[in-house]
């Protein structure tokens, strides 16, 4: 593999740090930082890019710092454990920032949501196995990296660990396992695996239940306060794994949206009421609108528990849903893919007064504001850092009809 001396330039999403050559054009370099002088093994090429990875740093960052975690570098959950987490947040901001001003083609600058911990703020792992041990894929491939612990995660989930380490041996097949924390407790779930009274009898003690394919074992789901109120999810439906972070969002949502007693509010993306829940005191009628089975269940058990007579909820894709009369406020969570066309056209018809639109990936929100803009303005745009160490980037765009 051919080597070569680079200075890089900027952060890039991805975890990446930009050069510029004269012969490849420009290098996305994956453990750099901007401004450091490196030696780099170059990758995949492409017509006017190519990926390279940092052998050496010549010249190092002075935001540079040891990664605290002994799998940084191998294993592919993080990118960026060697910046200093302040420079992280500044790095981040610039992405989205970027983002809006190439794609979205406003000069917007994102505020800063105040940050949470460092480490140990995700509730929610998903990791890998082969059978015998347990942790995640290394970059850019299927090999696994096999963890006795994840610094990331809440230490309840840490704990459970050593429990599902050669569960292969016992039961084959075994490829996933997703486990999920209220702080306490932990559950997981094991998908495309039926029930088995041996992973029951290995996993017992050091977690309080499981979800099998067929049937479930112990607790089903886990449960956390979401603004005093009582927010449950089953083993394998999706939350917000830094759920720290999630109640500043959904806090700062509700300090930005103005009560409306007579009003009404569309959730699109609802999942199990992250949203609809707490905005339900604030407004008439809230209609939650999710599409996948498990969420959906979850978010009609989670209004019932919380006796919430106001939320009517609808199981539809986005792009099929079909609203009726007048909303004041849009609430908007779609995935990492953003809107689509038809969803784009629903969004302009609703009309609604204002649009809350989170989003975890800079391009399509971006994009997306873009796209709204000849009806939409862009009022603010503010970062949420859900995913420390990482690359991702969370933001919240909030829109007001012109």
């Amino acid at each position: 593999m051919e080597r070569r001396i680079v200075t890089t330039l900027t952060p890039v999403y991805g975890g990446f740090a930009l050069a510029r050559t004269e012969d490849l054009g420009i290098l996305f370099i994956r453990g750099a930082l901007p401004g450091e002088e490196v030696e780099v093994r170059l990758g995949e090429r492409k017509r006017d890019y190519a990926f390279a990875d940092t052998i050496q740093v010549l010249s190092p960052s002075p935001y540079r710092v040891d990664p605290p975690c002994m799998y940084f570098g191998e294993c592919g959950g993080c990118q960026l454990q060697h910046a200093a987490y302040l420079y992280q947040l500044e790095m981040k901001r610039g992405i989205l920032e970027e983002a809006f001003r190439r794609i979205g083609r406003t000069d917007a600058v994102p505020a800063l949501a105040p940050p949470g911990p460092q480490f140990g703020y995700r509730f929610r792992g998903q990791f890998k196995t082969d059978g015998e041990g347990v942790g995640f894929f290394a970059e850019r491939s299927r090999r696994l990296v096999a963890v006795s612990r994840c610094p990331l995660m809440v230490g309840r989930i840490s704990v459970a660990l050593p429990a599902l380490r050669g569960l292969g041996r016992v039961v084959p097949g075994i490829s996933e396992i997703q486990v999920a924390t209220d702080g306490a407790q932990a559950v997981a779930w094991f998908p495309g695996v039926r029930f088995d009274r041996r992973i029951v009898d290995r996993i017992r003690g050091f977690l309080s239940g499981a979800r099998f394919e067929d049937r479930s074992w112990g607790k089903e789901r886990i449960t956390l306060d979401l603004e005093g109120l009582s927010y449950a999810v089953s083993t394998g439906s999706f939350f917000q794994a830094n759920w720290r972070m999630n109640l500043t969002l959904v806090r700062r949502i509700l300090e930005l949206v103005k009560e409306s007693p007579s009003g009404r509010l569309l959730d699109l993306y609802a999942g199990a009421g992250n949203f609809s829940l707490p905005m339900s005191s604030r407004f008439g009628e809230v209609v939650a609108v999710e599409e996948d089975a498990g969420s959906f269940a979850d978010l009609r058990r989670n209004l019932r528990r919380n006796a919430v007579g106001n939320v009517r909820a609808v199981r539809s894709r986005v792009e099929r849903f079909r609203p009726e009369g007048k909303f004041d406020v849009l609430i908007l969570d779609p995935p990492r893919a953003g809107l689509s066309a038809r969803a784009l056209s629903l969004v302009k018809g609703v009309g609604a007064g204002a649009v809350c639109y989170v989003s975890c990936n800079p391009s399509t929100l971006a994009r997306d504001v873009a796209s709204l803009a000849d009806r939409y303005d862009l009022r603010l745009l503010q970062m949420f850092d859900f995913f420390p160490n990482t690359h991702h980037v969370e933001a919240l765009a909030v829109l007001l009809l012109r």
